[in-house]
């Protein structure tokens, strides 16, 4: 079984006068920094429109690649601007100045894998609840042909409430029925293998596939899959080698959904009205902790 790997250390970003002007003209008064990036930051900020705290997401659009200017920061605010569901991050204002375009949204107190990080694994009740809203935001991004192609516990924000946001749609696009995408994205640790293979995939499977992890994490506290190899991952998650620890309390139904979810076979892999519609999501539990043949230990 795999450690969650430590958070990757951030060194403050400041604003320089300037932009806290700028953002000043809009409302904004700058807080701390919440996290760093190549060619963005993320800063808190107190909004005098909205009277609350709110994220600003600024990306430097002289530090960031061409490609991503074209491809995926245009993907991302179309995308952005469309949706709006109670367990994705809302967003208030899309502005630019200068070089700098400014995403204003939702403040979120943690998430998913710090939260993990902080308490250990979730009871399946908790793990229910909070997986259970994260599908729901998913479901309602696929019901309007939208992948999120990066869904990880980074990924899913905690409101004050510990109540599901999800973020990050850098890697999310528009889908036709049937399309099959080309493009390498997200984690390797959330990956599916079809992903990690280097052929074209359907992207809805395989955002199903990293729901799964993700609630592996939720439950384990740990990573189902060590990814430090790739070739050796893609093995592992081919063969189905995947470890319970008999040590820790997991419904079979709990085990039954993870495996369901991280099956090679996309033909075999559940899809999102059977994952909706399982016995675990839906509270029918009805073994705990038996010693059972499902899953191989690595």
């Amino acid at each position: 079984m795999t450690a969650i790997p430590p958070s990757t250390q951030i060194h403050s970003m400041f604003l320089n006068t300037n932009d806290e002007i700028e953002l000043a003209r809009y409302g904004l008064r700058v807080g701390s920094t919440l996290g760093t990036g190549t060619y963005a930051k993320v800063k808190s900020a107190f909004s005098e429109q909205l009277l609350h705290k709110v994220a600003i997401k600024i990306i430097n659009r002289r530090k960031a690649p061409s490609d991503f200017q074209r491809h995926f920061l245009p993907r991302e605010l179309a995308i952005l601007q469309q949706i709006n569901h109670v367990h994705i991050v809302q967003v208030y204002d899309i502005f630019s100045y200068g070089s700098k375009l400014c995403i204003v949204m939702e403040l979120a107190k943690t998430d998913l894998l710090d939260y993990i990080k902080l308490i250990g694994r979730l009871n399946e009740d908790k793990a229910r609840k909070m997986f259970t809203q994260l599908i729901s935001a998913v479901d309602y991004l696929h019901q309007m042909n939208i992948v999120h192609r990066d869904l990880k516990c980074e990924n899913v924000l905690l409101d004050k409430n510990f109540d599901v946001k999800l973020s990050d749609f850098g890697f999310a696009r528009v889908i036709q029925t049937n399309e099959l995408s080309h493009t390498y994205c997200g984690s390797a640790a959330y990956a599916s293998c079809e992903i990690l293979q280097g052929i074209p995939y359907h992207a809805i499977p395989a955002d199903i596939w990293s729901c799964g992890v993700i609630l592996y994490i939720m439950v384990y506290g740990s990573m189902p899959f060590d990814d430090s190899n790739i070739r050796k991952l893609v093995r592992y998650q081919l063969e189905k080698k995947i470890h319970f620890s008999r040590y820790k309390t997991l419904s079979i139904e709990c085990k039954q959904l993870i495996l369901s979810l991280v099956e090679p076979d996309i033909k075999l892999r559940l899809t999102m009205t059977q994952m909706k519609n399982h016995d675990w999501i839906k509270g029918r539990i009805t073994s705990v902790n038996q010693q059972d043949s499902i899953g191989k230990s690595l």
